[in-house]
């Protein structure tokens, strides 16, 4: 029986200090991959410990870290059209792991692209591709797009009617003016003047009856066929339901005409015009600023002895006194033409507009438009809720479709 109580004993011995070795030979060895508990004693002191430690780990393993894409290479990319987009995401950095939205969040939003670039996605296990990086019409959004999701504006589903637009529904509108109206941005004439976005905006048809050079007052030898008065006698009027007259550029800085002369036939052709249609609705734009010289033109004596801002306080006194609503920029948008902004606003620096100035133009123009159509021309059935269906909008030098084809839904872009 000794004999049996002293094995016994032996072996009891030895498994304690077996027991007492393993946890040091464990903790010798690092483990390869991480476990739910960091600890073997902290996972049997509770059953509740180790249930919060396997939902922390949990918690951990479900937040997705998106890999930085790797930019390759890149080059300016400044093109004078606008886009949208028809699909996909705008990313906040070349990193493309970052999102600022969707296509959807900015289904009003025109685009402009800066830069062009081949973007590897390797890290995020997609391929190259090319990248631009675009900018909104108004500045405020940037970012990067995949090519294959932006979209011509004239093409698509892309609507950027404006509320209460349909006030303008069926009505033809024709717009008389200058190189500006016109859409010259001082090398060219673009397709996308502000009377193309204006016929967007609006959601209707306008004819551009404008004419590079022109003036609104007699200009002797230097006179063209756009001017004010012969545009007027040219135009039958009874077609139309809307006019805008935007003239004077031209006669501050290349004609010798007088203030005086300038009134003068401002109102003799309103009057005309209104003789021809007694319901043709009138609007008048003053002239934007010039920067001649890199100097700005609203205080400097032109060659007729006026200022810019002369003229300006001249058509509107002959617009108000004929009761025709009348655009001052300054008013209306004090920002859109400055001192610190003229080189990037005037493609030329100095005059006509670049195609984005152009966008922003007819935005104010259409604004100023719908907010100042006559009251008892308003018809009682106008509905100022948004609809899902088309409208055609279209000049006469470019026209824009826009059809009922669904957009594709938000891809790997």
């Amino acid at each position: 029986m000794n004999k049996r109580f002293y094995i016994a004993t032996a072996i009891s011995a030895a498994l304690g200090i077996a027991a007492f070795m393993a946890p040091a030979g464990a903790a010798s060895t690092e483990p390869t991959t991480p476990t739910p508990t960091s600890s073997s004693s902290s996972s049997s002191s509770s059953s509740a410990s180790s249930t919060s430690s396997k939902t922390s780990t949990k918690s951990k393993k479900t937040e997705k870290v998106i890999p930085p894409a790797s930019l390759v290479s890149s080059e300016s990319y400044d093109q004078p059209l606008p886009y949208h987009m028809k699909s996909g995401y705008v990313y906040t950095t070349s990193g493309l792991n970052k999102t600022l939205g969707s296509a959807k969040d900015f289904a009003k939003i025109t685009w402009y692209t800066y830069k062009k670039a081949v973007i590897d996605r390797s890290a995020q296990d997609k391929g190259s591709s090319v990248w631009y990086y675009v900018k909104s019409g108004s500045g405020k959004q940037s970012g990067w797009v995949w090519h294959g999701n932006l979209q011509d504006i004239s093409e698509g589903t892309f609507n950027i009617a404006m509320k209460n637009s349909d006030y303008f529904k069926s009505k033809k509108i024709i717009t008389m003016g200058d190189s500006i109206t016109a859409g010259y941005d001082g090398y060219e004439t673009l397709d996308s003047g502000y009377p193309t976005w204006l016929a967007r905006y609006l959601g209707t048809t306008v004819d551009n009856a404008a004419y590079n050079g022109a003036f609104l007052a007699d200009a002797g030898e230097m006179s063209t066929p756009g001017d004010l008065g012969t545009t007027v006698s040219d135009t039958n009027f009874a077609k139309y339901d809307v006019a805008t007259i935007a003239y004077g550029t031209n006669d501050y800085g290349h004609s010798d005409a007088t203030i005086d002369q300038i009134k003068n036939t401002l109102d003799s052709n309103i009057k005309k015009m209104k003789a021809e249609n007694k319901n043709l609705i009138i609007y008048g734009f003053l002239p934007i600023t010039r920067y001649d010289n890199n100097q700005n033109s609203d205080d400097v004596v032109g060659e007729g002895g006026y200022t810019m801002n002369d003229l300006r306080a001249a058509e509107a006194q002959v617009y108000q006194d004929n009761d025709v609503p009348f655009l001052n920029w300054n008013d209306i948008d004090p920002d859109l033409i400055t001192d610190a902004n003229h080189i990037d606003r005037f493609n030329d620096g100095r005059l006509h507009p670049a195609a984005k100035t152009y966008q922003l133009m007819a935005r104010d123009i259409a604004k100023f438009m719908i907010n100042n159509f006559p009251k008892d021309q308003i018809k009682k059935s106008t509905s100022t809720k948004k609809t899902t269906k088309s409208t055609k909008s279209k000049t006469k030098t470019t026209a824009t479709k826009k059809t009922t084809t669904s957009t594709k839904s938000a891809g790997q872009y």
